[in-house]
């Protein structure tokens, strides 16, 4: 008969030291927000086409009203995520 592996409790501060973090450089958010404005901008480009193409689809239509009330706002997070206000 097979034996089952003991299992062991982890303590989590082993495994992370509360001195480490986690961050973003600059340049690599310039890209995050940069890769995020485009790919928000081509489903935009592609919604507002295919309701051009089909303006009788009621589908489109209401995909169309939430990329018009939903991106800018969407938009304006990332930008203010992207530049932040650095005067203290």
């Amino acid at each position: 008969m097979a034996e089952k592996p003991q299992s062991r409790d982890v303590d989590i501060n082993d495994a992370f030291r509360s001195d480490s973090q986690v961050g973003l450089d600059e340049s690599d958010r310039l890209k995050l927000a940069r890769q995020v404005l485009m790919g928000m901008a081509a489903i935009c480009i592609g919604v507002f086409v295919g309701y051009a193409s089909y303006p009788d689809n009621k589908a489109l239509a209401d995909i169309f009203e939430l990329i018009k009330i939903g991106a800018l706002p969407l938009i304006t997070l990332i930008v203010s995520f992207y530049f932040p206000n650095s005067a203290k």
